[in-house]
């Protein structure tokens, strides 16, 4: 029986707090806002971005542009900023010996997901990077778990051996909305409270708890 496990990128593989942060506060300088509340720029990690510069009153256009300005400092450094949680190699080399068929489902560009899969040394594990394109056809989190099934091969009788991993609400709701099995990872920026609320099956404290949720349903 194959199962199949797919992972959200920031706050659930890599803690990105330093090149997103910083990014987000470089747009939002380039119209006048000094933004340092940490409370603030942690609940930024996950959501869209033109969602977290909504929250300050902007219409779309201009949030369209404060994302461009976000992705001229990303691409250049916030992007290399990454750092993979403790156990996240352990975890994904024993799922993979396993046979798990691994795959992202991430908000963030394609492309940015594969450069920071490479640098952080996870690529080799993902049978399949699914993440948003740049032009907004693809920037949901249903979507794009919806996307990594298709790619994944995955049959409608597979998904009860389907898991979505992530740290947001939107993780957990996008895994039920794709009919999978919602895990929540404590140790990122959701808190237990919204993925208990948004609907996680299981809760996770570190990442190596995953290889007894996924391997000890044999």
């Amino acid at each position: 029986m194959t199962k199949y496990v797919l992972f959200d990128l920031d706050g659930t593989l890599n803690d990105p707090y330093e090149g997103i942060t910083s990014c987000i506060k470089y747009a939002l300088e380039s119209v006048g806002i000094d933004e340092n509340d940490p409370v603030k720029l942690r609940s930024y990690i996950g959501p869209p971005l033109r969602d977290t510069f909504a929250k300050y009153g902007f219409d779309s256009k201009k949030c369209e542009e404060l994302v461009e300005k976000y992705r001229e400092k990303f691409l250049v450094t916030g992007i290399h900023q990454n750092i993979p949680y403790e156990g996240v190699h352990e975890m994904l080399e024993k799922l993979y010996e396993h046979g798990c068929k691994i795959a992202l489902a991430s908000c963030k560009p394609e492309h940015a997901c594969r450069v920071i899969l490479e640098e952080t040394g996870m690529l080799k594990y993902f049978e399949v990077v699914s993440g948003a394109t740049l032009d907004k056809t693809l920037d949901t989190k249903p979507a794009i778990i919806k996307l990594s099934l298709d790619r994944l091969g995955v049959k409608e009788d597979e998904l009860e051996h389907v898991y979505m991993v992530g740290d947001r609400d939107m993780d957990m709701t996008g895994a039920h909305e794709n009919k999978v099995i919602a895990v929540g990872a404590l140790f990122g920026y959701g808190g237990r409270d919204e993925l208990t609320e948004s609907g996680a099956d299981y809760l996770i404290e570190s990442p190596l708890e995953l290889v007894d949720i996924v391997l000890g349903k044999e």
